[in-house]
């Protein structure tokens, strides 16, 4: 078996294990593919800091989707691609002109708009508020967890808790992320 045929294979059972509820096999499917969502995103946006969150995003959208996911002969790498495509067309829509994703690289060179960040400003408002929103716990346990990409067993050492807690806490803290940022777009 090839190396694309392994990789492959273990996405299948890190995903499967994922919409069977282990937080922690999305969170290896996470540090997988990262810095290609990442790399992908930042050719097209001109700061760091907006590629930060539009990847943390394709993630979070990834992740709630994830019950759904079915591979369909597409590698899960280009299922997160998809999201990310369908971020970054979010993101330009949301300028005062439209821009092309194909135009997307020249934007990256040029400073920001007022417009854009104006936007980005409130779009990181928003999340930061879902997130301080959120009992302690559930900020930490996201911070160490997804923010910083720590081992569960890290994470666990860390709020001096089991590793079991600890995936139990994060999948509940997600939930709760979640349902806080549907309730801000309404």
């Amino acid at each position: 078996m090839g190396e694309d045929a392994h990789a492959l294979e273990n996405d299948a059972e890190l995903i499967a294990r994922a919409q069977g509820g282990e937080v922690e096999a999305f969170g290896e499917l996470y540090q997988r593919y990262l810095d290609q969502i990442y790399r992908y995103i930042r050719v097209r946006v001109a700061e760091d800091r907006v590629a930060e969150d539009l990847t943390e995003v394709v993630f979070l959208r990834s992740f709630e989707t994830l019950g759904r996911y079915k591979e369909r002969g597409r590698s899960f790498s280009a299922f997160l691609y998809q999201v990310a495509r369908n971020l970054l067309v979010d993101h330009y829509r949301q300028q005062k002109e439209e821009v092309p994703i194909e135009d997307a690289n020249q934007m990256a060179i040029s400073a920001p708009t007022v417009d854009e960040q104006v936007i980005q400003a409130e779009r990181i408002r928003a999340i930061g508020h879902a997130l301080t929103s959120l009992p302690p716990d559930y900020q930490e346990v996201i911070r160490l967890r997804v923010i910083l990409a720590l081992s569960t067993a890290d994470v666990a050492a860390w709020m001096g808790r089991s590793e079991g807690a600890i995936r139990v806490l994060l999948h509940r803290a997600l939930t709760a992320l979640r349902r806080r940022l549907a309730e801000s777009d309404e």
